[in-house]
């Protein structure tokens, strides 16, 4: 057997051992159960895990302006594509591109995501710190969550807990985090690709140059790489909604999609590629909570995941690849 065709075999032996959707519960699992979907590292959706929340039924735009007084950092990008690999035309090499981020009013923020649509010219504008901002910036409204999720023990305490507020302009591009995630949708409608950290052939990682979006006199956007410069290693850049045929193992990967809706809260695994789009009323705003927690680097996982991208780069950097 040949190196590619051993890879094959695991890409094929995992799909026919695994569903190709994603197992719904209609309650919380409790922590023995919970452990046991974390020992599988597949996703899943759990219903009224929050239902108590004083959130489910005070975070409208009022409450929340009224709650948030000041200044918050604001993501900004000309096609609501933050962190993502953009081509500069300036230089024709392709950079992974951070957003313009700057300090605005909080209630001004709110108004222009209810006001904007999709044929808008405008900026897109995001909450996205990723900094444990409920802890931070957004700290008034933490008492309107649980800081601890009780079925969740078993991860431990939250590295970070995150406030995401967004409309449907916004995409995150495929990327993975090495962190267990419980992510929790208040408002409007999250939809995921997800894909498996054993099918890391299939998505094309790459060792980018970095670089910002920075806002130009002429009210957009150009592409600044970083001074001094700086890389980005193995990040995916293949669009599971456009895939090309720029992975010559893509036919082999089944994503999973699944659209997560208000109530219920999606586990993603760690190191779990992800692609996230949402959709909100006109008028509404998409609204998430997600927490953190550090992922368990011991046993085998990890140290496998490391191997198969090993295995992955070297096929795909080789002189052939046959199946």
């Amino acid at each position: 057997m040949n190196p590619t065709s051993a890879l094959v075999e695991l890409l094929e032996t995992y799909h026919d051992l695994h569903s190709n959707w994603v197992e719904r519960f209609d309650q919380p699992p409790s922590p023995v159960e919970f452990l046991q979907i974390i020992r599988r590292n597949r996703p899943v959706i759990i219903s009224n895990g929050f239902s108590h929340w004083p959130a489910v039924e005070k975070w409208d735009s009022s409450y929340l302006k009224d709650k948030i007084t000041g200044d918050i950092t604001i993501a900004q990008t000309p096609f609501g594509n933050a962190d993502s690999v953009v081509k500069n035309n300036e230089d024709g090499v392709e950079y992974f591109v951070k957003p313009h981020t700057t300090q605005g009013s909080f209630a001004e923020f709110l108004d222009h995501l209810q006001n904007d649509t999709r044929e808008s010219s405008d900026p897109v504008q995001y909450a996205q710190s990723q900094d444990d901002n409920l802890h931070g910036e957004y700290s008034t409204l933490l008492s309107d969550i649980d800081e601890e999720i009780p079925w969740a023990s078993v991860l431990g305490t939250p590295d970070a807990i995150n406030l995401w507020i967004g409309n449907g302009r916004s995409t995150s591009a495929l990327h993975k985090d090495n962190y267990e995630n419980l992510y929790c949708v208040l408002s409007g409608l999250k939809s995921f690709v997800l894909i498996s950290p054993l099918e890391v052939a299939c998505v094309r990682e790459r060792t980018l140059p970095s670089a910002t979006y920075k806002a130009d006199a002429d009210g957009g956007f150009k592409i600044v790489p970083d001074d001094p410069p700086s890389d980005v290693s193995c990040w995916p850049t293949l669009d599971p909604d456009n895939p090309e045929k720029t992975s010559p193992f893509w036919d082999l990967c089944k994503p999973l999609r699944v659209d997560v809706h208000p109530g219920e809260i999606l586990y993603l695994p760690a190191m779990w590629y992800h692609k996230v789009s949402q959709k909100c009323a006109p008028g509404s705003m998409c609204i998430a909570v997600n927490y953190w927690y550090d992922m368990d680097h011991s046993g085998p996982f990890y140290s496998l995941c490391q191997f198969v991208r090993s295995s992955s780069l070297l096929l795909a950097n080789g002189p052939t690849f046959t199946y």
